[in-house]
């Protein structure tokens, strides 16, 4: 078995691992969010990254390389590997067809992709359409050949026992030939059905042809062009799935669906394996449904993050792909998980220094002026603190400086000193080892998206749709959004935060999903746009209004002290200077994926999956 980490730093490199010299603490993950999984003939496992934007190919042997795309690289280029690009979301999946050539569902270029065993990539049907961009209108459907084909953001997809590929879509099941005619899949409900099916989310095909998918929760079978119900009731809470027959049962949120060879249908119930009998008997093999780290056991033993994409081997045994893990897991019919040693699970909460600590979430970061990198956990409800030497320790929760919280997921700190976090409840504050409520969620759950604090310790809260701040006084005041829009009024901007942050001076900059592009805000009150096109989405360097932003993941904002922006979520981490000019920095840590940023100290902090790394800020 081929490990990576003890490769070379040029292998680590080509496939998207940092230099050991940049990680602070936790152990670094090959696979980053990976959301497909396919198996050829001769036990190769292939695996899509929606991450780095590339297919993995992993060996029997355990060897890992990348078959196509470059890391972090955006685009819908075809070619020989590296050469390629794609768009990848978390609905894009792959199948093996029966020449031995990859079908990929590009989701957010709206195509159907081919990739030959050698790594070389072409595009079988559809048109390149930026589908996932915020703001996209009603998309066209239409069958065809081809380019004449016009999809509808193509997600899962299985092979049908003739060699066609069966896509989910938004608006239903498209038929794909090998050649790239493309038709709609119709059938008729049962009039026996409770529900009536007309856009599923799932889908897997029996040994006899028959189609099982799912929808709301339930599970149904299409066979002879009749959709029949076979099991699940309303939707489960947390914890609360039930087994039983037919409706009797209960899903939580069936994620991935598997046929075995005497029609057992497994299914991928979020944190639980469940299997449902031609009969609709369903049962749970293996996974509790109560959270907490991921571990290999048997049964309710075992646990799970979540499950995206579900395969049967060979030998009967099924295969996950757990994409908060991130790992590959076994699990035979007696309910046995095992995790591939290729793919070990590090996404934990353990505290400790350097490659002995585990980490989970990959955003929901800040640092102080010292280095200290602050981490809301939301898994454990804790604040975490990496120190500036890799100690990871509990700074903050579950009693700890008097705080409690409910799944944090946002973190920021003052010039001060100060710590505030936002978790499902309220915003937090926490100074000098006591810990006060700032402001309660004025809906409950998660309305607030970002903060970030000034100089003068004002407090300013992004939600989905505004941006307000909150003065060190307790006066809220509105500062974009949720007026009504005023036309011609600049500053009524109505706005869809991804981050927020100030610079040093005390302007306010707002990176907004909706236009993909970052906006400034200044202390005077001046709305100006500073980085990025508004309304085209891209990665492309250079100057505002010709340089283009992706917001394709996690974006964070930090500044450091010469005024330069460093902003993560655009594939590779991005430099903005002072005048708004977007360039991609060559930096000693190679091309991570980062999630969460943040500066101090004179270090450029970030997290991956699962490892914080630093680097030196440049010279200039």
């Amino acid at each position: 078995m081929t490990d990576y980490m003890a490769a070379g730093d040029d292998d680590m490199a080509a496939l998207g691992i940092t230099c050991m010299q940049s990680v602070r603490a936790g152990k670094e993950t090959v696979l980053q969010v990976p959301t497909g999984m396919a198996l050829d003939k001769a036990g190769n496992t292939y695996i899509v990254d929606r991450a780095k934007q590339v297919i993995f190919k992993l060996s029997p042997s355990g060897a890992m390389s990348v078959l196509a795309g470059s890391i972090g690289n955006y685009g819908s280029q075809d070619g020989a590997g590296g050469a390629a690009s794609f768009n990848f979301n978390h609905q894009s999946r792959i199948i093996v067809d029966m020449a031995g050539n990859l079908i990929v569902t590009d989701t957010c270029n709206n195509t159907l992709r081919k990739i030959t065993p050698g790594g070389v990539v072409s595009t079988l049907a559809g048109v390149r359409e930026p589908v996932c961009q915020p703001g996209t209108g009603a998309i066209p459907i239409q069958d065809g050949t081809g380019a004449q084909a016009l999809f509808g953001r193509p997600g899962e997809i299985v092979l049908d026992v003739n060699g066609d590929y069966l896509v989910i879509e938004k608006l239903g099941i498209r038929r794909v030939t090998p050649a790239g005619v493309v038709s709609r899949v119709i059938w008729t409900n049962d009039p026996a059905n409770e529900r009536k099916i007309s856009g599923p989310s799932r889908i897997a095909v029996a040994g006899d042809g028959s189609l099982y998918v799912v929808e709301s929760a339930r599970i149904y079978r299409i066979a002879g062009g009749l959709a029949s119900f076979i099991a699940g009731g309303d939707y489960a809470k947390e914890g609360s799935v039930r087994d039983g027959t037919g409706a009797a049962a209960s899903f939580r949120s069936p994620r991935a669906l598997a046929v075995d060879a005497a029609g057992n249908v497994y299914v991928s119930d979020y944190d639980t394996l469940r299997k449902v009998t031609p009969r609709g008997v369903v049962t749970t093999v293996a996974g509790d449904a109560k959270g907490g780290d991921v571990r290999d056991g048997t049964g309710t033993q075992a646990r799970f993050s979540y499950i995206s994409q579900l395969l049967i081997n060979s030998s009967g045994n099924v295969l996950a792909l757990d994409t908060g893990a991130p790992a590959i897991r076994t699990i035979t019919p007696a309910g046995v998980v095992t995790t591939s040693a290729a793919t070990p699970v590090t996404s934990a909460s353990v505290d400790g220094k350097g490659s002995a600590a585990r980490l989970n979430r990959r955003d929901g970061t800040a640092a102080d002026a010292a280095g200290n990198l602050y981490i809301a956990d939301y898994n454990t409800n804790l604040v975490r603190m990496v120190s500036p030497d890799g100690v990871v320790s509990v700074f903050a929760g579950n009693g700890v400086k008097g705080a409690v919280f409910t799944h944090p997921y946002s973190i920021a700190i003052s010039p001060n000193g100060a710590v505030y976090v936002a978790d499902n409840e309220r915003i937090s504050r926490i100074e000098r080892g006591a810990t006060t409520t700032v402001m309660a969620h004025s809906h409950g759950g998660s309305d607030v998206v970002d903060m970030a604090v000034d100089a003068e310790e004002n407090l300013a809260i992004a939600g989905y749709s505004w941006v307000r701040q909150v003065a060190s006084s307790g006066k809220v005041t509105e500062l974009l959004g949720d007026a009504g829009y005023r036309p011609g009024d600049p500053n009524d901007l109505f706005v869809e935060p991804a981050s927020i942050a100030y610079d040093r001076l005390g302007n306010l900059y707002v990176a907004d999903i909706s236009r993909v592009a970052v906006y400034k805000l200044s202390k005077a009150g001046k709305l100006t746009v500073f980085a990025g096109s508004p309304g085209w989405m891209g990665d492309r360097d250079g100057p505002v209004g010709t340089a283009m932003l992706g917001f394709h993941g996690t974006v964070e904002m930090a500044f450091a002290p010469n005024g330069d922006m460093y902003l993560s979520g655009q594939g590779l981490l991005r430099k903005v200077k002072p005048d708004g000019s977007v360039s991609t920095p060559a930096l000693a840590w190679g091309k991570p994926v980062l999630g969460g940023i943040a500066i101090g100290n004179g270090m450029l902090i970030g997290m991956t999956g699962f490892a914080v790394l630093h680097t030196p800020l440049p010279a200039d």
